[in-house]
């Protein structure tokens, strides 16, 4: 029954994902120095939203959000939770290919681990 929702769920994750692979490629472009910190960023704030890539991401969490909304009307939260985990998949996926960050062994048997875990949940739903 709850099978149906899965598209939906996967939405809603890829979504989430495709917000934090925007924030990332916008914030650099924004030149906060480290030293800054939060008061600055916070003071930069318009600087910070007005950014394409960074509003982008914006819009991403704000569509991702209402997705999931509408996901926990109709499924356990139990069930639809663990989807989470997939943007992990795709975030390590992406980071990789668009950002050229390097993937160890470690953190593919960890992506492989992410995975079953989902998979498992799916067949004990």
């Amino acid at each position: 029954m709850y099978f149906t929702y899965i598209p939906t769920i996967l939405l809603s994750v890829a979504l989430n994902a495709a917000a934090q692979l925007l924030l990332r490629q916008g914030m650099p472009q924004v030149a906060l120095t480290t030293n800054e910190g939060a008061l600055a960023l916070l003071s930069s704030a318009f600087k910070i939203v007005i950014n394409p890539w960074v509003f982008s991401g914006l819009v991403c969490f704000a569509g991702s959000l209402v997705v999931w909304m509408y996901v926990l009307s109709k499924v356990q939260v139990s069930f639809a939770y663990p989807f989470n985990s997939v943007g992990y998949v795709i975030v390590v996926a992406a980071a990789y290919f668009v950002f050229r960050e390097p993937i160890s062994a470690m953190k593919l048997l960890g992506v492989g681990l992410i995975c079953l875990g989902v998979f498992l949940v799916t067949k004990g739903s």
